[in-house]
């Protein structure tokens, strides 16, 4: 259990160092592709922009969806190795001097 645990670690953290890359991509093809006149002073092609930010959008899911799993198999990990105990919880009344 512990490797598994080890494992979605390491893959969560490439995942993000992963998605950090795509989103300043994305954020950048997206910022070109809403305001126009970025594309106009620089000679950009808008069509190649577009088709780059399409492609890279299923990728960016993809990752973010494995990202997403991985800190979900993360987050369970403690909760599912606790033991419940064997004593059980009572509470003594407190007397008041």
């Amino acid at each position: 259990m512990t490797k598994l645990y080890l494992l979605s670690k390491t893959i969560h953290r490439l995942f993000l160092y992963l998605i950090s890359y795509m989103i300043i991509f994305m954020s950048v093809t997206g910022v070109i592709l809403k305001y126009s006149f970025f594309s106009d002073r620089a000679y950009i092609d808008l069509g190649l922009i577009r088709y780059l930010h399409n492609e890279f959008s299923i990728y960016f899911a993809v990752s973010l969806g494995i990202m997403m799993l991985t800190g979900f198999a993360m987050y369970l990990f403690p909760l599912m190795r606790r033991k419940p105990s064997s004593k059980p919880l009572t509470t003594t009344p407190q007397t008041i001097n």
